[in-house]
């Protein structure tokens, strides 16, 4: 039997028959502490005393801290260097914004931030590009204390290490310090994972036997909290088989363990890492197990400090408190590190850093916009998804509030996907998440349910905290009589007369897409319903196998003569082939059988843009005005849908460089047509609330293309609102004209820089071809609406990378463009045999939804085509 499993069943053993520092003496002497029991390690290797004492008694010798190896205090308060103390040598902050990266940035670089810590400065760690790396020290090998400060904003979720290897059963962790690659059975590791465990990996030698082997403790009392500071320290010493892990000053855990005895950290040629690990988990390119929050006072020593020597070390703050505090403020994600990014959208709803996918849950409560997003604080990419939330007075002026559902032990472990949300019963806000569970394969329900959360505060005005329900109020039956079993996420759900109704995402087994519907007389006992609406796998393939974010949603007339209701799914594929959009259907609700009803069983495509407008999600409601006014009736409310506007048209190879992906579109007000048969879409009217200047305006008989070029042949703006009513007249049976946004008016060995809006013989779309001359960046056109007009009305939002065109009101694109160069910000117009006049034509310089200000776009890397 190997040693690391003989090991594992020793510490197992003990565990069940007693403590370990009954039978050993502890190297300082047995103490007299109020331990609270016995405890054990995480993944079956380890087992000893565990309890919150801070450990009486000792030894009479020294308590260890003379022998300091390591100290970064962190406590610079600007530059991309820290000092490591003992050494009295300068290290490097890694960090994607630095100086020596500016080549290849979206932005001037700064330096690595900092934030008021336990005692000076603390580093703030993005989680995905901040640490240290130092390749100067040599690390104890038979005795060693790792000690830190941090505060994390979130837990990874990581696979554990390779189960052939000396690691297997132990969980990767995000990795506060490390030296050596734990798989490859070297070095330490002291870090914290999934649900805030927290502990230690060693890769120990015994000098008697010889063998090689991988031990983990981690603290069987003590989670670490989000958005707080916890100190945390381990001991070892290998000439005795001490282990001790402590957590804010106490004992959490110790023992002497006789299989220890004799045994040496594994010796490694790699750098000391502090924020990062030598060989981590890669997702889309990007390094994850990097510490995402405050990191402080990070220290080695080399011996096996005595437990008054960690109290004496967590007590040396500058706090007044028995625990320092910390201000939310401070460890909140922050935005002004993308200040000048010249793609990052400045009047579009955004998340303050690093990830968004879609929108969802949108409400309005007391005078208050809230809308929630499915958000990763560690890096742009996709994992340990929770709900993010801003809220606003007015849709368009966006205010960020602390993540409102994040994953916790029990409901929701494994993440907190998409959900919806309304009034409950008690006239607060109820918020439906999909709960992410590890009970995949549990016998009574599937591993994605759905739970209810509430506002802690519902007269907080920004509702910044939220508790998650005990208990799943819907659980997906294992006999997929309601949906395929483990597709059924996303719930959506709506009061309306009486009946509060969901619907859940899922698929019909071997039949495509659809939602189970459940209704509720007070939110508490659901009836299931059967499925919403099934649409012909066969005759619609691109339907797809399941459906994910299905929004139902009245839509009315402007006169308020004919109501309707919208159907929206965004299909997901298990075959190569397909782009995910967002489809809709117009048809009718049977509220007594909760069946949809579709006027044509022909799934539409509801933008144009190519697979950037997806993750829809909306709501129906009425403010305090429309109720005095005298309307009740749900139906009666203001249709709003929101979706994200994603960025992959850049190559998700520059999330990291850019450090964000993705956005929301703008809102849009829905309306039915006067016929019945189609949907109006429109920005909502409060994004005139973000004009700051006219550049241009006309209205009248009509001006040509010559004569609007030469009024706004000055003009330049990335960020930019235009509306237009324009006439054309062919010439020729081939015709094209229309606007030129982003326009370069030099070009140089044949190549220029454009995006442009074309009207022609085959319709309207949009060209990217020539959008930019970066050769990562996608350039496809749009699709393109086969409407032959001789009249159009256009609104065109254009914010940094993102474009969004409305024609007629009855069809969208939204798009993203990345101009190479600075000058690349020209508006024309053009007209080739079309013969256009323009009618009304106004163009608005855009403000930001965040701030007073906005920092112009930085291409000083990049410079002007015509230079």
């Amino acid at each position: 039997m190997k040693l690391k499993r003989l090991i594992a069943l020793i510490l197992v053993s003990v565990m069940l028959v007693g403590t370990l520092t009954s039978c050993f003496e502890l190297p300082w002497g047995n103490q007299d502490t109020d331990n609270g029991g016995s405890g054990g390690s995480g993944d079956g290797s380890g087992g000893g005393t565990g309890g919150n004492g801070s450990g009486s008694g000792g030894s009479t010798d020294t308590d260890g801290k003379d022998s300091l190896v390591l100290n970064y205090s962190l406590d610079e308060t600007t530059g991309s260097l820290t000092k490591e103390s003992v050494s009295g040598k300068d290290y490097t902050i890694n960090y994607v914004f630095n100086d020596q990266n500016a080549d290849s940035l979206f932005k001037e670089p700064n330096d690595p931030l900092r934030r008021p810590g336990v005692k000076g400065n603390a580093l703030y760690m993005d989680g995905f590009s901040n640490n240290i790396v130092n390749r100067d020290f040599n690390a104890p090998s038979s005795a060693i204390t790792m000690s830190a400060w941090v505060a994390p904003r979130v837990f990874e979720n990581i696979v554990h290490y390779d189960g052939a290897s000396d690691a297997a059963g132990h969980t990767r962790m995000t990795s506060i310090i490390n030296k050596g690659d734990i798989e490859m059975c070297e070095g330490f590791l002291l870090g914290y994972g999934r649900l805030g465990l927290w502990g230690v990996q060693l890769a120990l030698h015994n000098e008697e036997t010889e063998e090689d082997f991988v031990v983990g403790f981690y603290d069987p009392i003590n989670a670490l909290p989000l958005y707080e500071w916890s100190h945390v320290a381990v001991t070892f010493d290998g000439n005795t088989g001490y282990i001790g892990l402590f957590y804010n000053g106490e004992m959490a855990y110790e023992a002497i363990i006789p299989e220890l005895v004799a045994t040496s950290i594994i010796y490694t040629e790699e750098p000391l890492r502090v924020g990062c690990y030598v060989s981590p988990q890669i997702e889309f390119g990007i390094k994850r197990q990097m510490v995402s929050g405050l990191l402080d006072e990070v220290r080695i020593y080399s011996s096996a400090l005595t437990p008054k020597a960690i109290g004496e070390i967590y007590g040396d703050t500058d706090s007044t408190e028995a625990h320092p505090a910390l201000d939310f403020k401070d460890i909140a994600l922050d935005s002004s590190v993308y200040e000048g990014d010249r793609y990052r959208p400045q009047y579009h709803a955004i998340p303050p850093a690093v990830w968004m996918n879609e929108p969802h849950s949108p409400f309005y409560y007391k005078g208050m916009y809230h809308v929630f997003y499915q958000h990763n604080p560690a890096g742009p990419y996709w994992s340990q998804i929770r709900w993010a939330h801003i809220a606003s007075e007015d849709m368009i002026h966006w205010k960020y509030v602390k993540d409102a559902v994040v994953p916790t032990a029990g409901i929701c472990p494994e993440g907190i996907w998409t959900g919806g949300a309304c009034i409950g019963p008690d006239g607060t806000p109820w918020l439906a998440i999909t709960a992410g569970t590890n009970l995949y394969g549990n016998p009574n329900h599937g591993g994605q349910n759905v739970a209810f959360a509430h506002a802690a505060d519902p007269d907080d005005p920004y509702l910044t905290e939220w508790i998650v329900e005990d208990k799943l109020v819907i659980t997906q039956p294992n006999d997929n009589s309601q949906g395929e079993r483990e597709q059924f996420r996303d719930p959506f759900v709506w009061y309306d007369d009486g009946t509060y109704y969901m619907m859940v995402s899922t698929s019909i087994p071997g039949a495509g897409g659809s939602a189970v519907i459940y209704t509720s007389e007070n939110m508490r006992e659901w009836e299931h319903r059967g499925y919403l609406y099934q649409c012909d796998y066969n005759r619609y393939p691109e339907q797809g196998a399941h459906w994910e974010c299905v929004v139902m949603l009245p839509i009315s007339t402007k006169d308020g003569s004919k109501t309707k209701y919208i159907l929206f799914d965004c299909p997901q594929y298990t075959v190569d082939g397909y782009t995910v959009e967002c489809y809709y259907w117009i048809g009718e609700f049977d509220k007594n059988t909760c069946r949809f009803i579709a006027d044509n069983d022909q799934p539409r495509l509801f933008d144009l843009g190519r697979g950037v407008y997806t993750g829809q999600n909306g709501f129906c409601f009425l403010t305090e005005e429309d109720i005095a006014s005298g309307k009740t009736s749900y139906e009666d409310g203001r249709t709003i849908l929101y979706a994200i506007a994603q960025g992959k048209d850049a190559g998700t190879a520059q999330n990291y460089t850019a450090g964000w992906a993705h956005n929301f579109a703008i809102p849009l007000e829905l309306w039915l047509t006067d016929d019945g048969t189609d949907v109006i879409r429109e920005p909502i009217k409060e994004v005139e609330l973000l004009r700051k200047e006219t550049l241009y305006s006309y209205s009248g008989e009509g001006v040509t293309v010559d004569e609007v070029n030469s009024e706004i042949s000055e003009l330049r703006g990335d960020m930019l609102e235009i509306r237009a009513k324009l006439v054309l007249d062919p010439t020729s049976p081939e015709y094209a004209g229309g606007f030129l946004l982003r326009y370069n008016p030099n070009t140089v060995d044949g190549k220029t820089e454009k995006t442009e809006i074309i009207f022609s013989e085959r319709g309207v779309y949009v060209e990217r071809i020539q959008s930019s001359l970066l050769d990562y960046v996608n350039r496809q056109p749009s699709h393109t609406w086969a409407n032959v007009k001789n009249e159009y009305e256009i609104t065109i939002l254009l914010d940094r990378s993102m474009l969004e065109v409305y024609v007629d009101g009855v069809i969208s694109f939204t798009t993203r463009i990345y101009p190479r160069y600075g000058d690349s910000d020209y508006l024309k117009v053009f007209d080739n045999n079309a013969n256009i006049k323009f009618t009304e034509l106004s163009i608005y310089r855009m403000g930001s939804a965040y701030s007073d200000t906005v920092t112009p776009p930085y291409y000083g890397n990049m410079g002007n085509l015509g230079d």
